[in-house]
């Protein structure tokens, strides 16, 4: 895959088309397509789905057009730097010519660790004559040497020396292609492991995993449903490779990504309203919810995450509730609220989770009030997740991403 290739590949990805793609660069779309074409049969993997309206990536697209786009900016940032390399030498203005391609960096690289072009051929079985003209061939591209010829073998001038050590970064960055490639093929077959709340998986599972199934159909899931605590002591006794949790608390043996953040609400039954005559269209504020000092409590069981955000935002404004009834259940304290049984705070994702909000006056709370949760992934600090793992999590971060784009909205 050369530097050329890449190019062509990014456009694709960027239009959705070949047609537009080759518009870019003033080519016929005959010299894209064999371009992509020639990448994956080399690269041995389809890296774009053709549908109706465009051209998307595969997964594996994903992958290979970022790395494309970085090795492409260390391309361009070489080219700078030979250019001024040669303006600092007095060399001309001779145009930078090389479009560079895997096998030539692996060719000079190999060059430096033989010190000797016969055996540097021999390493690559190449005939050390093509070797040598290749190398001449760059050389002049360059407008430089990059390596001197001795009685003793070859050395690299100072110029040369920079110069590999760039490409061989760059180099480390095609091998990270094959390395990921590599892993997408044993995602042919798998199974991925993990632990969620129940209430938290009836919300986010239904929205993922069949996007994720579609995308990989060879990998089973297996979902272990449980509170917060116990789903990280499976997790780190290996029952399960990571789990999705509400964050409340963390510990030193864990690794937590942050995705997202679920506001919490007053949520009160309907009638209440013209007695508590609470405002409408902005966020209350802890003066107006000093309201709620009369009014009974419908809560969950004390170790519920749910409760100790509910705890702490009470704690914030100094009321000590008047609790009337306790219950396991998000959904039942809801639906006792409704009855007209009591208020209680109730996440924006669980709102109208099970059920509509018939019945209820929901009221977002002031952010100084601190009352919402964060949902987290949480991995054991030791120890890597499989591709598959890693896939998940970021059609999950995808997925969440737009939800949360489509709550502001609303």
């Amino acid at each position: 895959m050369n530097e050329r290739q890449m190019r062509y590949i990014c456009a694709i990805a960027d239009t959705g088309s070949i047609q537009k793609a080759s518009a870019l660069f003033g080519k016929h779309p005959s010299t894209l397509t064999r371009g992509l074409k020639s990448c994956e049969e080399e690269l041995g993997t389809a890296l774009f789905k053709r549908t109706r309206s465009r051209m998307l990536l595969t997964p594996e697209g994903e992958m290979v057009t970022g790395y494309a786009r970085e090795i492409l900016a260390a391309f361009r940032d070489l080219e700078t730097w030979v250019m001024e390399w040669r303006k600092a030498a007095g060399a001309g203005k001779t145009r930078y010519v090389p479009v560079w391609t895997e096998q030539e960096i692996r060719y000079l690289v190999t060059i430096r660790e033989c010190r000797n072009i016969s055996k540097a051929a021999e390493e690559l079985y190449l005939a050390q004559p093509s070797l040598s003209q290749m190398l001449r061939e760059l050389e002049e591209g360059l407008g430089c040497r990059i390596f001197l010829r001795g009685k003793d073998g070859i050395g690299e001038t100072e110029f040369g020396s920079q110069l590999i050590g760039r490409l061989e970064k760059i180099q480390n960055q095609y091998q990270q292609i094959r390395l990921e490639l590599e892993e997408f093929q044993q995602m042919k077959k798998g199974t991925i492991t993990f632990g969620i709340p129940l209430n938290l998986g009836t919300y986010l599972l239904p929205r993922i995993v069949p996007v994720f199934r579609e995308r990989f159909p060879g990998i089973r899931i297996q979902v272990r449903e449980n509170n917060s605590h116990d789903l990280e002591q499976l997790m780190l006794r290996k029952k399960i490779d990571f789990c999705i949790l509400h964050l409340h608390g963390e510990k030193a043996q864990v690794q937590y990504e942050m995705f997202f953040e679920d506001p919490f609400y007053l949520v009160i039954p309907e009638g209440f309203c013209s007695r508590m005559q609470l405002p409408e269209g902005r966020r209350l504020t802890g003066e107006d919810l000093q309201r709620l000092k009369e009014e009974s409590f419908v809560m969950v069981a004390g170790r519920q995450k749910l409760r100790l955000v509910a705890d702490q935002i009470l704690e914030n404004i100094g009321i000590v509730p008047d609790i009337c009834c306790t219950t396991r259940s998000m959904e039942t304290a809801k639906r006792l609220v409704a009855a007209g049984m009591g208020v209680t705070f109730l996440p924006r994702s669980y709102l109208t989770l099970y059920s509509r909000a018939d019945g209820l006056a929901c009221y977002p709370l002031a952010r100084e009030l601190n009352g919402s949760w964060r949902m987290a992934v949480a991995y054991p600090r030791e120890g890597k997740l499989s591709r598959s793992s890693r896939e998940f999590l970021r059609l999950l971060q995808e997925v969440l991403g737009k939800m949360s784009a489509e709550d502001e909205m609303t």
